[in-house]
């Protein structure tokens, strides 16, 4: 179990002082937060899919700058991925970090996986890790079965509001931060997130995609904190408050709240067997995007549970022997594609944004045009830069890639099913059998993974079509 830091209460007593205001939490609030933690945990007990309304995306890019140096708080970050309610249109909006570099935008969110429409330029990965936050269009090749956007916060009346305004009335919210950091943190011991390849530029290995795939499915950890309306100007360290931004203020590690019902909102594993040391539990730079949820109290009832902010920064501060972590965070735009707009408008990020939607429109376009088999097209769209050259250019450049990539599959293809017997020979079944797994295996890794070296491919695409 992680080790226990003290309460949230305890935070409150000394808070008030630092954010100008006499703050009396709201028991009946916190009981709200809390309904809605074991409302979610349970469904994750049932095995109901409807739980990963509650869980992050993981997020990173698959080309990093050295100073990345394989650690986790440098290679990821933390946000939401959805699909818009009126056009179907794919986003992540969440954390960036610095270490990116010019390449796709990979996420992952409860093991299903989304890429950026094509290369991103390093200029927009700079401005979004200076504002903390950013919005990429992304592109789903497989969509789950049953598909649940992340869980959207209302206010009493049952209407989609802005937390902002409920902190007017309230001045402190108790709230939850939900988070994959720590077991990102763990999962790395062993594994290198990335090499160096034949041009010497550093790239997201096979492993460090592999763990954000598997952490991506795990229950997060949860952070309970509160959420504040300051009552004057604030500024703590270097934690940037805004008219876009509000306040979040929690412990660094478990808090006693969390603890006295952990086995009520956390898998047993994480309350009991101390297999979270206490590093992995301090909050870093993978926890930046992280979505913070809360309930209102609404009399005897509770208003709708679900995303109130998502992590854009933290200052790590000490109040009276508290380890305390000021964080900064932004409300989560709405789930359209003009509230999309309107949201990046409000963050200053809307030229940003308006580039990559031109280049996912043209990202689009060339799907229908390449010529190739869907998922090679696809694969090979995903490596162009839409918007750094003219269209016929980057329809050029996809053009020869998907032609490497197709004698490339059929290189594999050739290798692992080998020639077929005569089709009256007994074993012709088992071959054309064996022949359509392999094919159905490496067109499916080619369009995930068209990055991948030969060898890489070769190995992926054995092990499947064996499973």
């Amino acid at each position: 179990m992680a080790q226990i830091v003290g309460s949230i209460s305890g935070l409150g007593a000394v808070l008030g002082p630092v954010i100008g205001l006499e703050i009396s939490l709201d028991v009946k609030q916190e009981e709200c937060l809390q309904q809605g933690l074991r409302s979610y945990f349970s469904l994750y007990g049932r095995g109901n899919a409807q739980r990963y309304e509650v869980y992050p995306a993981i997020a990173t890019s698959s080309s990093l700058r050295m100073s990345a140096d394989n650690d986790p708080d440098r290679v990821y970050r933390q946000g939401i991925l959805f699909r818009t309610e009126d056009a179907g249109e794919w986003y992540y909006v969440g954390g960036v970090s610095p270490r990116w570099s010019y390449d796709r935008i990979v996420a992952y969110q409860g093991g299903s996986k989304a890429t950026s429409s094509g290369k991103v330029k390093v200029g927009i990965l700079e401005r979004f890790a200076e504002t903390g936050v950013g919005v990429f269009p992304m592109e789903k090749l497989r969509v789950p079965s049953t598909w649940y956007n992340p869980a959207q916060f209302r206010d009493c009346g049952g209407i989609l509001g802005v937390v902002w305004n409920a902190l007017s009335r309230y001045q402190v919210i108790f709230m939850g931060m939900m988070t994959e950091a720590p077991f990102l943190r763990m999962a790395y011991l062993t594994k290198q997130l990335l090499y160096r390849d034949k041009n010497g530029n550093y790239r997201l290995s096979k492993q460090g995609e592999d763990i954000m795939r598997m952490v991506s499915d795990d229950y997060p950890f949860i952070y309970e904190g509160i959420g504040a309306s300051p009552g004057r100007p604030l500024q703590i360290g270097g934690l940037p408050v805004a008219n876009t931004r509000f306040p979040f203020f929690t412990l660094n590690g478990m808090s006693q709240e969390v603890k006295a019902i952990c086995e009520q909102i956390l898998p047993r594993e994480i309350c009991n067997e101390g297999n979270l040391s206490p590093n992995a539990v301090k909050i870093g730079g993978a926890d930046v995007g992280s979505p913070i949820l809360t309930s209102l109290a609404c009399g005897n009832s509770c208003s709708g549970f679900g995303i109130a902010g998502l992590v854009s920064g933290y200052e790590r501060i000490s109040l009276q022997g508290l380890e305390v972590v000021a964080i900064s965070a932004v409300r989560p735009p709405p789930f359209t594609s003009s509230g999309v707009m309107a949201w990046a408008r409000e963050m200053g990020l809307d030229q940003e944004l308006s580039t990559l939607l031109e280049g996912s429109r043209r990202f689009r376009r060339a799907l229908s045009e390449l010529g190739f088999p869907p998922f090679i097209s696809f694969a090979a769209a995903t490596l162009v830069d839409w918007m750094d050259q003219s269209y016929e250019q980057a329809l050029a450049s996809a053009r020869e890639i998907a032609r490497e990539l197709q004698a490339t599959y059929e290189k594999v293809v050739q290798e692992l099913s080998g020639n077929p017997p005569p089709v009256t020979d007994i074993l012709y079944r088992e071959w054309y059998e064996h022949r359509l797994r392999v094919e159905n295996c490496a067109s499916e890794i080619i369009a995930d993974h068209p990055d991948y070296s030969y060898d890489d491919l070769l190995e992926e695409v054995n092990y499947c079509a064996q499973g």
